[in-house]
């Protein structure tokens, strides 16, 4: 009998932990926001084939490697904006950073629509596009949609996405995380209290 109570005390536990686990909200990051691209047009309004790889799965050159972990400090990302004549909202994150790839061939410029998770029409948008040849970042100007954000490249490389506070927790947050934990801390108060009633029936036996 011992044995079998100490065994649902054991799945209780194992239940709780797993469902607390899957439902943690993860904090921001720079990957995932950007889910693919609605749409991508070239300069004579030619559908292009665009590719969004993440940041993970790139063979970065040294010089992009570099450029992309510079760009994740929202310090530099301010000194860019402001350099550009564009202003920083206190708040601001980088919500994303990818890889996108035009095929070879492409005429220039080319304007490509993003599907981006969180973003609305009221959302602040800004995103940085890393040019190789000037070995800089650059503000591209971009408009923000629902959940799109929409830009003109001139050329292509790594990619940011910068997006003001509220955005970036709607996109980057996992649903609502409250209710499934206290659930599970509640089936797991069930499960010891049955437990230990039946302990204590017993000994009362």
């Amino acid at each position: 009998m011992r044995k079998k109570m100490i065994a649902l005390m054991s799945a209780a536990v194992l239940a709780a932990t797993t469902v607390m686990t899957a439902f943690a909200a993860p904090s921001v990051t720079v990957s995932g926001v950007v889910s693919g691209v609605q749409s991508a047009t070239d300069k004579n309004g030619n559908e292009v084939a665009i590719k969004v790889e993440n940041v993970s799965e790139t063979n970065f050159t040294a010089e992009e490697v570099a450029a992309v972990e510079e760009i994740k400090n929202i310090e530099n990302v301010k000194e860019v904006m402001e350099a550009s004549g564009v202003e920083f909202e206190e708040g601001m994150q980088v919500a994303d950073i990818k890889n996108v790839i035009a095929p070879e061939g492409t005429v220039f410029p080319v304007t490509i629509t993003f599907n981006v998770e969180g973003v609305t029409i009221r959302s602040r948008v800004t995103v940085l596009h890393f040019d190789t040849a000037k070995e800089a970042w650059e503000v591209v100007e971009s408009k923000a949609g629902e959940r799109t954000i929409t830009e003109t490249f001139h050329s292509l490389s790594p990619v940011a996405f910068v997006v003001d506070k509220e955005t970036a927790a709607n996109g980057a947050t996992s649903p609502q995380t409250g209710e499934p934990i206290t659930l599970a801390l509640a089936g797991l108060a069930i499960c010891a209290g049955a437990v230990g009633m039946g302990v204590t029936a017993k000994k009362r036996k």
